[in-house]
């Protein structure tokens, strides 16, 4: 899949959709913006075949999407398996995406106590999910299969764009801090991805029952 191509045709769709949220990376299971208020997936079923999944590292990996909200609440969760319909894995904690543009988690970690069950060649569907200003819930999923051939995407699809960050909710001193090429995106983060992910490691709640 070539990601920058990909990057410019969502971009693209967007815009022309402005209440709604895109995924870059991994690749979404498919254009959700007529039905993406439905869960888990925004209304996009698997595909019968993998020629949809993206290779993910064993370890966690990058995560890109595509905000269009001047902020929304946002939740980054895993299931794993290769028809996944419940998605109980917080792999980091909730937070408030701000900024309209895209936002960029240059490595999101697997939680302690999940790495047991990643295996070479393994599936499974990483889902995220934006609470608007209008309080209405959006979902997007993409289904990967972990591999120690997987490649993280190059800066030019994994980045943020300027005057996008994130702001913390529930955990004091706790926020993502993606990878950034402008300085106005940096500024706005406070942490590092490793700090989120200690929190998560410790027994942080499971988001949605």
């Amino acid at each position: 899949m070539h990601f920058s191509t990909a990057l410019a045709a969502i971009l693209s769709g967007a815009s022309l959709a402005s209440a709604h949220f895109s995924v870059i990376y991994p690749w979404w299971r498919g254009d959700s913006f007529k039905t993406q208020w439905t869960y888990p997936c925004g209304g996009v079923n698997q595909s019968i075949s993998n020629n949809n999944r993206t290779l993910w590292p064993l370890d966690g990996g990058a995560i890109v999407f595509h905000g269009s909200h001047p902020w929304a609440q946002t939740y980054v969760n895993m299931g794993l398996g290769n028809n996944v319909t419940s998605l109980k894995v917080p792999l980091v904690p909730p937070f408030n995406q701000t900024g309209k543009g895209t936002f960029c988690f240059p490595h999101v970690h697997i939680p302690d106590e999940v790495k047991p069950n990643i295996t070479e060649g393994g599936n499974a569907t990483l889902q995220v999910i934006q609470l608007s200003t209008t309080g209405g819930a959006l979902y997007n999923c993409m289904d990967i299969t972990f591999s120690s051939k997987a490649k993280n995407p190059e800066s030019n699809v994994c980045f943020n764009s300027t005057g996008v960050g994130a702001a913390n909710l529930d955990y004091p001193d706790v926020v993502p801090e993606p990878k950034t090429t402008t300085t106005a995106g940096a500024d706005t983060l406070k942490s590092s991805m490793g700090a989120m992910a200690a929190v998560v490691a410790a027994g942080m709640a499971v988001l949605f029952a």
